[in-house]
């Protein structure tokens, strides 16, 4: 089994890489987005903590938490960072939970792990081997326009926040090339991973 985190910055395709993965070598995909998600569900680790914080009123009719208000409560009023140190230990030790009980069940793939403050958040340390996606600005501008409908200027603010590919390069054991047309890019993603796998340099 192989830990590998997987990063890149906003619209590289890190899923769409894994998704090709997938089907072709075995494969478990831990989203901490979605993690963080099911951990604010009612009864999961989050949920009462949350409800503490912010206040009932981010509780939809069926006590489900309503997105949309978390955000406002959160972000809006400043108090991002008591969102973030309630929600991400969580999600830590729950990727750490599922790690160790992949490993006790003897999986024998490629375990990924996906964070969106991958390095910042101390993900690295518990992985075999950070991954970067990687393709220009030119092409993720383009994908972002194209298939999530942002517009320039939505995009120039995602950009803007986000760390430098100079960390990335800096930090990451393999660059995985996502910059091929999509009839291609199966052919060219597994190509690079399997000569990765063998130890070859990847150009």
């Amino acid at each position: 089994m192989k830990v590998i985190g997987i990063t890149g910055g906003v619209g590289a395709g890190k899923s769409t890489v894994v998704s090709i993965i997938e089907k072709n070598v075995r494969t478990e995909y831990l989203h901490c987005d979605a993690i963080a998600h099911e951990l604010m569900e009612p009864g999961g680790s989050a949920y009462q903590e949350l409800l503490r914080l912010f206040g009932e009123g981010i509780r939809n009719a069926d006590g489900t938490i309503h997105r949309g208000r978390l955000y406002e409560a959160s972000f809006g009023a400043g108090r991002v960072k008591e969102l973030n140190a309630c929600v991400h230990p969580k999600v830590r030790e729950a990727v750490e939970e599922r790690i160790a009980a992949l490993r006790a069940a003897g999986f024998d793939g490629f375990v990924f792990i996906e964070a969106a403050l991958f390095i910042e958040a101390g993900y690295k340390e518990i992985c075999d081997e950070l991954w970067y996606v990687y393709a220009p600005e030119e092409v993720r501008r383009e994908r972002l326009k194209r298939n999530r409908g942002y517009t320039d200027e939505k995009v120039d603010s995602i950009m803007g926040q986000q760390a430098s590919e100079a960390l990335f390069f800096e930090q990451c054991d393999f660059v995985l090339y996502n910059d091929s047309a999509p009839e291609d890019c199966e052919r060219h993603i597994m190509a690079q991973v399997r000569k990765h796998q063998n130890g070859e340099v990847v150009q």
